[in-house]
This record gives C-alpha cells, structure tokens and sequence, in this order.
C-alpha cells in the first residue's frame, strides 16, 4: 500500500478550522492546517517527528502528533524590531542522544545576532543551558537578518547570514554578513574552511561570501549539494549553488553577470528570475525523503517558494530549469520542509495588501500546512468556513476550498437544509437580523467521485454595534523624510461603551515596498498616542510608504480597523560621468551613466563606481568626483532635500591589443619540461580553477601535469607593479627574465606575490610555470598597483610568444583531423587552410622519445597526407605536427 494511504486516514481526524485561503495544488494533493495565529520565521523537524516552530518574538513551539501544543517550548528574549527576531532554528543530527537544538537570534540592545545551543528536556527547553556559539557583526540597519541553519552530512552547522543592510559586508572578509557560515556544533571552526588560513578568529566560519540575505537554504541527503534563496534587490532573485570559497557576486553582480566585472572566485546563480515573476525567493527543501509519497518525478527536485507572488515551484537540479508551479494563491510563504515520510510542511506568515480587518498583516495569522499525495480526486475539504460575531445589518461571509478533480460543486446547508442558489465557494448572508443568531452553516461539495462536507460554523449576531476608531495624526497627504519621528494619535467611541480608553486600542505600522511588506511597529495595546523613528539606513527604493493601523475593540469583542498611508518625499538624482557609459552600482543596482534614479529626502544613498572600466579600446580610471574633488570612487550621502547632479571624471589610456599567452601543457609527474607537450594553446587568460581535475582529462587525466605559458605582458601605466600567483600546487612567475616568485612545491590553494617596476605601453616577458601532482588543481596570475585594483591579468595586456601568435586566430587555424583512429596500416592527416601550407609531422612512443619526422606540403585548401604506421607495435602514441601557424598533439593508438 501506497505510504500516503496508511497515513491519511488517520490525519483526517486532524483536520481544524482553517484560514481565509488555501493553496491551489496539483490534482491528487492535498493539504491539513496543523497550526495557525501564528509568527513565523522558520520550521525544524526533529528525529522522533515533533516540529519546532520559531516565532519572530522568541517563542519556540512544538507541534506534538499533530496538534500545537499549548505551553511554549522555550522563550527568549530578543530585539524584535522590523526584520530582527528569532530567526533559524536547526536540530542536531544526534537530538536522541545529546538532545540539543541551535537556533539564531538578535541580541537585545547589543545590534548583533548570536548562534546559541540549548538543551531540551522532553517537550521545553532549559534556559539556563544556553551555549553561545558565535557572535555576529554589528548590523547597520533592521533589514537582511538572514538566520537559516542546517547540518551537512558531516555534521557541522551552515548558517546563513544576511549583510544587515549595508551591501559592502557582503564582500568584505573582515565581516561574517552576507556569508553563508559553517562551524562545529561546540563553536569551533573546521580547519576545511576555504579561508582558514588565509583568515583569522571568527571570520575562518566563512565558506562562502557575496550574497545579500539568504533567507532560506537547503542541503540536500545523499548529494550534499546546498541551494540557497539570495533575496534580490531591484531586478533578481537568486537561487545558488554554494560552494566553498566562491564569492557570489552581490553587490557588484546582481542576477546572471553581464557587462559587469566579477570578483574573484564568482559564481553564477545556478537559477534566477526577474521581478517580473516575483520578489523575494524564500523556502527551501528537496524533495528527498526516507519514504517517497509524491510521484516518481518530484523525487530530487528542489522546492522553493516567492514571498510576494505567493507561488511554490519545483526546480530541476540536473538541468537547472523550473519544471512546474507546484502551488499557488499561498500568503507570504516563509519556510517549506520535506518530512521523512514524504508529506511537505510549508509556513505562511499572511497579510499581503488590503488594509481591512481580515487583511491583517499582525504577526498572529501565520498558518503551518502539511502538503499529502493521496493519488485521489474526490473531493477534500482543505479550509473550512469560521464562526462569526457579527452586529445586526452586516454582511456575513462564509468562505470554504477544496481540492479534488473538476468540475467541483458546492451546495451551502443551513441547518443540514440546502440553500437555494448557494452554490460558490463563498456564501454571503445579507444584511444579518436576530433571527440568524445560532444558525449554522456548512458546505458539501462533490464530483464525479464523491462528497465531502465541510464543519459547520455558527453565526453569532448582536445588537451591539462596532466602535468607531478615529487616526487624528499623522494627518492624511503628511509627507515623511528618512530620520524623521512619525507621531500617531487617535481616539475611539463606541454606541454602547461611549468613548473608549487607550486598552481598547491596538497600533500597528507596516512599511510597504512595492509589492512586499515589513513589520515596521509589532501590535501595540494601551496607548492613544506614540511615535515611531523612522531611520535613514535601510530601504533605498523610492516606491515606499508607511500604512499605520488603529484597532478598536468594545466590550464585546466586536473590532474595527482603519488605515492611513504615509508617503515619502522624494527627489531626483541624476548621475554622470566622463566618459559616459561607466557602469555605476547604486544602492545593489546597476546602470550606465548618465541616468537618473529617484530617491526619498534623507534616506542615505550609496554609489559604487569602478575603480576602472574599459569602454571600446579606452582603459579608464577614476580620477575624482566633480562636486567635491574626492578621490574615492565610492560615494555614501543623505538625499537633500532639492534635485541633485553628481559627475564622475575618469581618466583614459589605450589599451593593448593582446590576445593571451602561449601555453605548453605537458603531461608526467618531472615538471622539467622536457619532453614535448602534449597540448598547446593559447590562453586569453591565467585564470583557471580545474578542481579534481586538469584542462583535458583524455590527455593528463586528472593529476600529475605542468603547464608553461610564455610571452609579453604590457603595462598600462609607468610604476611598480605587484603580480599575485595563487596556486595548488607549485608555481613560479618570471617578469622581464626576473623569478619574482617562486613556490614551486606542493601545496594547498596559496597566493604569493612578487613586484617589479614596469614602464607604461612597454612589452616584457613573462613567464609563468605550474605543476599539479594531486588534490585540486588552482592557477591565477593577477595584478595590481596603487593606480590598479586587483584583478587578473587581462588578455589585451598579454601577448604570446611572437612566433606563435597566430595560434589563436580562428581564422587562421586549419581544421586537422587524423583518421581512422586505432589505426591499422596508415593514418591519414587531413590539414584544411585556405592557402599554401607546409610543415612537420613528430611521432612520439608513450614515454616521450622521438620515432620518427616527416615533411609535408599542402595546396590551398582541404589535402590528405597518408602517415604508415603498419609496422608499429600497437599502443599509445603522440603525433606534433607544426605548421607554419600553428602546432598541434595528438594522441594516435595504434592496433
């Protein structure tokens, strides 16, 4: 029998009143609310099948047999502002035995979050068991908190760490944000790290850098592999694949690189998509489970969800494509889980837009669902209607959905009698009077392959009225800057309890951007009046606004909300430079100057600009700002409060027009370069990361090989210039005939570097050797200077050895082929060139020694030269064959 069909029956005896939406899912899935008036941040599973739930004001709750339990697993207290709170929670691997838990949370008062264990005793935690394990930088902001955690398979803990709302931590090594993090379960650090060594004290915790607030991640059982969601800033959302030490590009890059120049180590997203199909990517799981319950072709796939848009959807990890919506019309998804016995859990935290009563966006309508594949399509009720408490003359609304194969029928029942006509999802009593107090109501819907009812709901109806809730200020069209005080005020009266004291009042203040929302102020009871701070660090986008909520309640428990939106004041700030066409980072966004971008009074703006840029055959580099004559190209300010015009002014020089550097790849474990390569080419760039690998595996396999690149570099500007040769393992590098670095032994990744004073548009030989005898296999030459940033040596600078320079021009290479391969009797050598060639042919046995040379002579165009080699023994050979302008190896087996 099928897992899902032992499980379900009993779980439908689980099944509770549920919330105002369900989400749309595939046929034959449905779903049960486990728990609701909840505030969400993230979800864990324990070994024995308990569910941890972490609350945004430090609860920890537990669902225990599918039923919340009443008494908070454990509470901590927290800075709850805005985005901050209790963030990740992960179980340890060994919770039967050692019975420990981690979790992350903001510090109260010390603007940091912290990783600590605590100790659980059956169903509570032990507050005094608390163990920090690490302390995080102090955040800039309320904003990108981050604070996911998982164990990998071996057994050290992964954390994801937002940049807290300063984008420069993100690629700054001297700060844990915008990092995923990984360490041992008592604190200490893996010596693995990729920055161990290179890194001291807390900062060896980071594995990989340059992200902006990796909210959610997974790891996947079996494979490893880590996906984590980067909450994007203007225009992407990233899924990535994260690997040690690579640097993921926020906020040089954003989305899949374009013009932009990458930092070192980048990599790509593994997926990305544009605002135009969401907002913020948020929840992670694969689908790997100890039992599988979904169909065959969810299994490995990766789920992950949109904050805004509301959607689940399923990724691919062997093709990186998005294969299907998985579910959808879900309100703020915050966390997704696979359970072991192949059921999904997701959380949804609820409230996007409105501003009525019902859409509230307080931090208890948060809702966890668990997802089953029951393979049927009768109906299933997901969301039942709820009891009302409603005066005399209101509309009552009764909502239900369900799942099952279309077309699906609805019959609404009052009193098990069928009403005429009710027959939608929602039924609607108009005006209500006394005569309905007490009734109540039901819905039955069938198809093709059954029935199922709904619970009932009673109708309550008073006489009583609402309260009428008054907001007296901010006054409506008020404008806002960043760092001002918005004060609020208001008053309240009701029919029955006349006016109303500051206990009956409930303020809530949420910031809106675009179409994504943040808790600005938690519920407040018992004032009339109060004031919130409104910083000038955080949000920089200009579509922004502040919607202040007044709650009344009377003594009957009857409410009203209303509303009023605060919006920003805002300028122009238009940015040039000389020459235009400089690609210039505003904020995380990227645009070529001149271009104008909008931006609220007061709120502080960033401006990244590069150090250098080529433009056509123009290397430029930043000289200073017009304004203020300041030299550094990065520029932090306060919008004024009029239009402002910024210009940059850069300087240019020619570039060069190299086209990279000779390289002689040479196979065996002497390094001494004297047998012939078997490989040879030229490389735009010294700029490589083959892993466990080599640049042809079919020809050196994957250890064991040395390469030689040889030419000219060129300077562009007179003065001492630094080369940084980092390698795994041996390398040296020799610049105008000088060795000005030399490591040529075994070793783990290793920068060395080495300086030499070049002059400016002159021409000098460089040399770079390498070898790798096992493990990982890394080259990279860079340079810098006080004029140049770090980078890698670019190809325009760089010139192969002169009697080889046409090896790299397409359209002067020839396509050669050998054939038939294993040979027999004779090999033919057929050289296609569009005019005259001629050239040499080597043969070489397996160990390298020279057997035989032949000479050939080509017309224009495709000629085939017959090669005997009948009378080799069989085996492993190398033919070379140098042509005029070019030279090739091969590798020939003979039968």
């Amino acid at each position: 029998m099928c897992p899902s069909f032992r499980i379900y029956p009993l779980l439908l005896l689980l099944l509770i009143s549920l919330g105002t939406f369900a989400a749309g899912l595939p046929p034959g899935f449905v779903q049960l609310e486990i728990a609701d008036e909840l505030d969400p941040t993230r979800i864990a599973l324990a070994p024995d099948g308990r569910v941890f739930i972490t609350q945004k004001n430090g609860q920890i709750l537990i669902v225990k047999d599918g039923e919340l339990l009443p008494d908070p697993f454990l509470e901590i207290e927290v800075d709850n502002f805005n985005e901050r709170g209790l963030g990740g929670i992960a179980i340890d691997p060994d919770f039967a035995n050692n019975q420990y838990l981690y979790v992350y949370y903001t510090v109260p008062g010390a603007n940091h979050n912290r990783v600590s264990r605590f100790t659980a005793v059956g169903d509570f935690g032990l507050p005094d068991s608390e163990l920090v394990l690490l302390e995080l930088d102090p955040l800039s902001g309320p904003i990108h908190n981050a604070g996911d955690m998982h164990f990998g398979a071996d057994g050290t803990l992964f954390i994801s760490a937002g940049d807290g709302t300063n984008q420069n931590n993100a690629q700054n090594l001297g700060s844990l944000l915008g990092k995923i993090l990984r360490i041992n379960t008592d604190g200490s650090i893996p010596a693995d790290n990729p920055f161990f060594n290179q890194l001291s004290g807390k900062y060896r915790a980071i594995y990989a850098l340059g992200l902006r607030n990796s909210f959610t991640f997974a790891i996947q059982p079996g494979t490893g592999r880590i996906f984590a969601n980067d909450v994007g800033n203007a225009d992407w959302e990233e899924i990535n694949e994260i690997l040690p030490g690579k640097n993921y590009g926020w906020p040089l890059v954003e989305g899949y690189i374009g013009g932009q120049d990458p930092p070192a180590d980048y990599q790509d997203p593994f997926y990305a998509y544009s605002h135009d199909e969401g907002c913020a990517v948020i929840g992670a799981a694969f689908y790997d489970p100890q039992e599988v319950q979904f169909p065959a072709g969810y299994v490995g796939k990766y789920f992950f969800a949109d904050y805004c848009f509301g959607y689940i959807n399923v990724l691919d990890p062997a093709t990186g494509e998005v294969t299907e919506v998985f579910a959808t019309e879900i309100e703020r998804p915050v966390g997704l889980l696979t359970a072991p016995d192949g059921s999904m859990y997701y959380l949804e935290r609820r409230g996007i837009g409105g501003g009525s009563a019902n859409d509230n966006t307080s931090s208890d309508n948060g809702v966890l669902w668990r997802i089953f594949y029951t393979g049927s399509d009768a109906p299933f009720v997901s969301e039942n209607p709820d009891d009302l408490l409603l005066p005399i003359g209101e509309d009552a609304f009764f909502e239900v959905a369900a799942l099952g194969a279309d077309p699906l029928a609805y019959q609404w029942q009052k009193g098990g009698i069928d009403i005429p006509g009710a027959d939608e999802p929602t039924l609607v009593v108009p005006g209500v009077s006394l005569s309905d107090d007490g009734s109540v109501f039901r819905c039955r819907v069938t198809n093709a392959l059954g029935e199922a009812f709904s619970q009932e709901a009673v109708l309550s109806v008073t006489t009583n009225t609402r309260p009428e809730p008054v907001i007296l200020t901010p006054l409506a069209g008020e404008l806002y800057r960043g760092g001002d005080m918005l004060s609020f005020s208001g008053t309240a009266t009701d029919a029955e309890d006349g006016d109303l004291d500051a206990a009956s009042l409930t303020w809530r203040i949420i910031f809106h951007h675009d179409l994504h929302t943040h808790p600005a102020l938690a519920p407040t009871s018992g004032i009339d009046e109060g004031a919130f701070a409104i910083g000038t660090i955080g949000e920089t986008a200009a579509d922004v606004w502040y919607r202040i909520y007044l709650t009344a309640e009377d003594s009957e428990g009857l409410k009203k909300t209303v509303f009023r939106d605060i919006f920003p004041e805002k300028i122009d700030i238009t940015l040039f430079s000389q020459p235009a066409g400089i690609v210039a980072n505003v904020d995380g966004t990227t645009d070529e100057t001149p271009f104008i971008f909008e931006s609220v009074v007061n709120i502080q703006r960033q401006i990244d600009l590069p150090q250098s840029q080529v433009i056509g055959n123009e290397f430029y580099l930043f000289q200073e700002w017009a304004d203020n004559g300041s030299t550094d190209p990065q520029r932090t300010f306060l919008a004024p409060e009029q239009d402002l015009e910024l210009e940059a002014i850069y300087v240019g020089t020619t570039l060069g027009n190299g086209t990279g550097l000779l390289g002689q790849y040479y196979d065996g474990d002497t390094h001494d370069f004297v047998d012939p390569p078997l490989l040879v080419r030229v490389d735009s760039v010294v700029n490589f990361n083959w892993g466990n690998s080599s640049a042809d595996e079919d020809l050196f396999g994957e250890d064991f090989y040395s390469v030689r690149w040889t030419g000219d570099v060129q300077p562009l500007f007179s003065e001492e210039v630094t080369f940084h040769l980092n390698s795994d393992d041996g390398s040296r590098l020799w610049v105008d005939d000088i060795l000005i670095i030399d490591q040529w032994a075994p070793q783990a990744p290793t920068e060395t570097t080495g300086s030499i004073f070049l002059k400016g548009g002159d021409r000098y030989p460089i040399r770079v050797e390498f070898f790798e005898n096992g493990g990982g296999a890394i080259v990279q030459l860079f340079w810098s200077s006080q004029t140049l940033p770090k980078t890698i040596v670019p190809q325009r600078q760089l010139y192969p050895d002169s009697d080889t320079s046409l090896v790299d021009e397409p359209e002067d290479r020839p396509m050669v082929a050998l054939f038939p391969l294993p040979a027999d009797e004779e090999i033919i050598l057929e050289i296609g060139f569009d005019r005259i060639e001629s050239g040499q042919i080597r043969l070489f046995d397996a160990t390298g020694r020279l057997l035989r040379v032949w000479s050939y002579f080509f017309e224009p165009l495709s000629m085939q030269y017959p090669i005997q080699v009948g009378d080799l023994p069989g085996g492993l050979y190398w033919m070379e064959i140098n042509g005029r302008f070019f030279r090739e190896v091969h590798k020939v087996i003979v039968k």
